[in-house]
């Protein structure tokens, strides 16, 4: 197995769902006085490119090289590692928005 293109993937996942992440709490923060309908979120946006451009990088791969080893490789290393961020990030969440004991 090539560990490299999988921790390259790894880094990819974990950064786009750590920063996606972000920007969602900080335009949801923004805008919570407001009552109005938005797009959906950031992390839904993210998901829906990195999928976008997992299949492009299969074509290209598949153009150029003539195997897609490396790149689903590449591919399952985005996934862990966007799923790593997204659990790291609600963990952050729920721990922000814990209740407190006052009442």
């Amino acid at each position: 197995m090539n560990w490299q293109s999988f921790f390259i993937g790894l880094g990819i996942g974990f950064t786009s769902a750590i920063v996606g992440a972000i920007v969602e709490y900080l335009i949801v923060r923004r805008k919570r006085d407001q009552q109005t309908e938005r797009l959906p979120g950031c992390m839904l946006l993210v998901s829906g490119a990195l999928g976008g451009v997992g299949l492009v990088a299969i074509g290209f791969s598949l153009i150029t090289s003539g195997q897609v080893v490396r790149i689903l490789i590449t591919g399952l290393g985005v996934g862990v590692g966007f799923f790593s961020g997204f659990i790291l990030m609600m963990v952050g969440w729920f721990i922000l928005n814990r209740p407190t004991g006052d009442k």
